[in-house]
């Protein structure tokens, strides 16, 4: 009976792990990137980006691959543990995929080394992604932080 149940529950899983393929649509796999910090899911963001992902701008010294997204959202989701993104529009041509987006959230702890106000913030931004081989190998990027830091109460209005 176990040897039974161990095939039953290995060929269950080799039937999961196949059931969902990822995605070779540059939409798809770009919009992707906003859902991984929707859910704060940094496995998904290990899935979508390629081993050399590259974040541009970035700051000197900062690593490239999937950990250094991870490490962001790490960040983020510690200063905004409501932190979330929505895309507003996405469109694509050839491998790149621009998306503009809304990130909201509410600072409860230090962000950039500023405390933590309990205010909300509403900013826009843009990325570019660029996709090769079903993964995002660049991102370039822009946030409105001038106005998310006067809407947490950091900068006057």
């Amino acid at each position: 009976m176990k040897s039974f149940i161990t095939l039953i529950a290995g060929s269950l899983f080799a039937v999961q792990a196949s059931a969902a393929p990822l995605s070779k649509d540059p939409k798809h796999i770009a919009s992707q990137w906003y859902e991984a910090f929707a859910r704060h899911d940094a496995k998904l963001l290990e899935d979508i980006l390629a081993p050399s992902w590259v974040d541009i701008p970035s700051p000197p010294g900062t690593p490239h691959g999937p950990e250094a997204a991870k490490a962001a959202m790490a960040m983020l989701v510690a200063a905004f543990p409501d932190f979330d993104i929505k895309i507003d529009d996405l469109i694509q041509e050839g491998g790149k995929v621009v998306v503009r987006s809304t990130i909201t959230g509410t600072q409860r702890e230090t962000f950039a080394g500023l405390p933590a106000t309990s205010r909300s913030m509403k900013i826009q931004a843009v990325d570019i992604h660029e996709i090769e081989n079903g993964k995002i190998v660049r991102t370039w990027h822009t946030e409105d932080w001038m106005t998310g830091l006067r809407e947490l109460g950091h900068l006057p209005r």
